[in-house]
């Protein structure tokens, strides 16, 4: 099953192409993820994450959590 977060285009700093970042789920991480824009006319980007991320963050699907995304240099 994927596992994907939905971000919105406010919160890439008006990015366009895909980047790598730091991404911390609440209190968990970072995991380095890549951030990819989701295409197909929409403005938004998206971010998936594994099963032992979630885990980690103790994440189940369609659970609400505070994301930090950090943009690798």
């Amino acid at each position: 099953m994927p596992r994907y977060v939905v971000v919105k285009p406010e919160y890439v700093g008006g990015r366009t192409q895909a980047f790598t970042a730091d991404v911390m789920l609440n209190d968990a991480g970072p995991f380095v993820r890549k951030i990819h824009p989701w295409g197909k006319g929409s403005d938004v980007f998206f971010f998936n994450l594994t099963a032992p991320q979630c885990q980690k963050a103790g994440l189940d699907t369609n659970d609400e959590c505070i994301v930090t995304i950090t943009p690798k240099a």
